[in-house]
């Protein structure tokens, strides 16, 4: 949101930035997880899906929210394929929606 004289209001601006912040985030994070699989690691696999779950929903991804909350439990089952096949739709996603490059 803009103010009368046209610049961004101090809640614009921490939005913004707090939304950059996030991708770096998600890019470190999507880049982790293919090693994280395979070392078989699906405890941490579902905590950086969680955090990744909340944060989508905040900046209105609802689909990677979605998409992350499977892969949460997938995780959290140990199931090899479906973390697998999500954390590629989770990075399709994230690239779909320039989120990661």
């Amino acid at each position: 949101m803009s103010n009368t004289d046209g610049s961004k209001d101090t809640d614009q601006i921490f939005m913004d930035e707090l939304f950059q912040e996030f991708k770096e985030t998600v890019a470190k994070q999507l880049k982790e997880m293919p090693l994280l699989y395979r070392e078989n690691n699906f405890n941490r696999i579902k905590e950086i899906a969680h955090d990744i779950k909340g944060t989508s929903g905040i900046f209105g991804l609802d689909e990677g929210t979605a998409i992350a909350h499977k892969l949460v439990q997938a995780a959290k089952d140990n199931k090899a394929e479906e973390t697998k096949e999500l954390l590629e739709q989770l990075t399709g996603y994230m690239r779909k929606n320039k989120i990661i490059n």
